[in-house]
C-alpha cells in the first residue's frame, strides 16, 4: 500500500516533464522534427529544422504537417 502511495505522489512528476523537440532523420532535402511534449506547434520545430537545413546552404520549409494524432514534422531544405 505505501508504495501505491508513493507511486500516485511521483505520476504528476513524471507527467511534467517536458520532452524538447528534436530531429530524428535527415538526409537529402528532408528533415523530420519529433514535436516537443507537451506539443507547441510547428514553431517550436522550425529553428531545429533550419538549424539543420543551414549545414547545406539552405532553408526550411514546412512540407508537411502530420495528423494530430503524430509527434513529427516534415520539412523540406530550399
Amino acid at each position: 500500500m505505501r508504495r501505491l502511495v508513493a507511486i500516485a505522489m511521483l505520476l504528476p512528476l513524471v507527467a511534467s516533464c517536458s520532452v524538447q523537440p528534436k530531429v530524428t532523420a535527415s538526409g537529402g532535402r528532408t528533415v523530420v522534427v519529433r514535436a516537443a511534449i507537451p506539443d507547441m506547434g510547428v514553431e517550436q520545430a522550425l529553428p531545429l529544422a533550419e538549424a539543420e537545413c543551414q549545414k547545406q546552404g539552405k532553408s526550411a520549409r514546412v512540407q508537411k504537417i502530420t495528423s494530430p494524432n503524430s509527434d513529427k514534422y516534415i520539412f523540406e531544405c530550399v
